[in-house]
């Protein structure tokens, strides 16, 4: 990357050659870019069906007062000879269903309150964090613990600007590691210090570009102070549905801080917050006319309706 850099693509190419048998050819135009998770139900096109698991930060466990997915995973192989794939998304596919256990496995889901990917929140399934504290010795601060509370508040504020139907894709790390890949998140958290958070923004929503650096040793008890000019500057001179990472890429670091300087924060930071009951919205805009999310291109909204 360096002598490329410095050599232009052209000294570059001709340098490659000479240290080949054949020319390089030129490049090719780039389909359409299209990101799926294939969370629900597939038809898998071998005669059998495969179910895609929501699994939050990748945990799979018996929750005390909410869902079973260990258990829930036991009795799937138990009695109807099922395997399991990890996605790259911390979540899991239910393979190898025969079309006539759809019904069975759909009742196990109920009985272990696994919900069916349509009444999971957008925000939720989008979100990864890596294991962080007490699990990892290089973990600075916390994320997978406190992921669902972030996205929780995030919510709320998105709600409270009337942002929300938008669709955000966040990460949180515990260390500048990235384990959870934060640096090509919308929006980021990475962990810099006790209750302190590097915040990175301006990703894309298909993951085919980094982020950048908005603000070092961000404090959790008062993020949405952080966040919210973000989200207002976005929703006011967005182009049209472009996405929150596609907008903080296009108007870039420099712009966000100049407006952050001015904005006057009116909403309260809910660093206490209780969790409450999750608000569903009914189902991803993107299935409401096709069975697979839908995913255009790097310029589109993004993963599930962009």
């Amino acid at each position: 990357l360096h002598a490329r850099a410095q050599l232009g693509i052209d000294r570059f190419r001709e340098l490659v050659e000479s240290y080949l048998e054949f020319k390089v050819e030129p490049w090719k135009p780039m389909v359409p870019w299209r990101f799926e998770d294939w969370m629900g139900w597939h038809d898998a096109k071998d005669g059998s069906l495969f179910l895609g698991v929501n699994v939050e930060q990748g945990r799979v466990r018996d929750k005390p007062n909410g869902a079973q997915l260990k258990t829930f995973m036991s009795e799937c192989v138990d009695h109807h000879g099922v395997n399991f794939i990890l996605t790259p998304h911390q979540s899991v596919l239910v393979t190898d269903i025969k079309p006539a256990d759809k019904p069975a496995i759909e009742a196990l889901m109920a009985k272990h309150h696994i919900k069916p990917i349509e009444q999971v929140d957008p925000l939720v399934r989008l979100a990864i964090a890596c294991p962080a504290l007490p699990l990892c010795g290089l973990a600075v601060s916390e994320a997978e613990r406190y992921m669902p509370t972030m996205v929780e508040r995030m919510s709320r504020l998105l709600h409270a600007m009337d942002l929300g139907g938008e669709e955000v894709l966040m990460r949180m790390t515990g260390c500048p590691n990235g384990c959870a890949r934060p640096y090509m998140a919308e929006l980021a958290w990475i962990g810099d210090g006790k209750d302190s958070y590097q915040v990175y923004v301006g990703g894309s929503p298909v993951l085919t570009n980094v982020g950048f650096s908005y603000k070092e040793r961000a404090k959790l008890k008062t993020m949405e102070n952080v966040i919210e000019p973000l989200f207002a500057m976005w929703k006011e001179q967005r182009q049209g549905d472009e996405a929150f990472g596609s907008f903080c890429s296009r108007v870039g670091l420099d712009a966000l801080k100049a407006y952050a300087k001015g904005y006057e924060c009116t909403h309260p930071c809910n660093k206490d917050i209780e969790m409450p009951a999750m608000v569903v919205r009914p189902m991803f805009k993107s299935d409401e006319n096709s069975e697979l999310p839908s995913y255009t291109s790097p310029e589109g909204r993004g993963m599930l309706s962009r």
